[in-house]
């Protein structure tokens, strides 16, 4: 293989993470707004505890846990960047 299949790999990947960063998303919207109509806080440190545990987990290289951890706690970041701008935009 050369450079450019790698690539063309790599490309297939970061689609099928777009589908599911997509899915992902929706259903944060959906948590979102029961947390608003349940009066629960966004952010559920618990939670986020056990998310990453459990996925650090089943990381089969462990050269790659920090990477993934980061990449774990990005997307809830982001997640919770959502969630609150969604409780905002209902709540004026």
């Amino acid at each position: 293989m050369d450079l450019k299949d790698y690539r063309n790999q790599i490309d297939t990947i970061d689609a099928t993470i777009r589908q599911l960063f997509e899915e992902r998303m929706l259903i944060v919207a959906k948590i979102a707004d029961l947390k608003m109509r349940e009066e629960k806080p966004v952010y559920d440190h618990q939670r986020e505890d056990e998310v990453i545990r459990k996925n650090l987990d089943s990381v089969e290289h462990e050269e790659y846990r920090q990477y993934y951890e980061d990449v774990l706690r990005t997307i809830m970041r982001v997640s919770k960047e959502m969630q609150k701008e969604l409780i905002l935009r209902n709540t004026l």
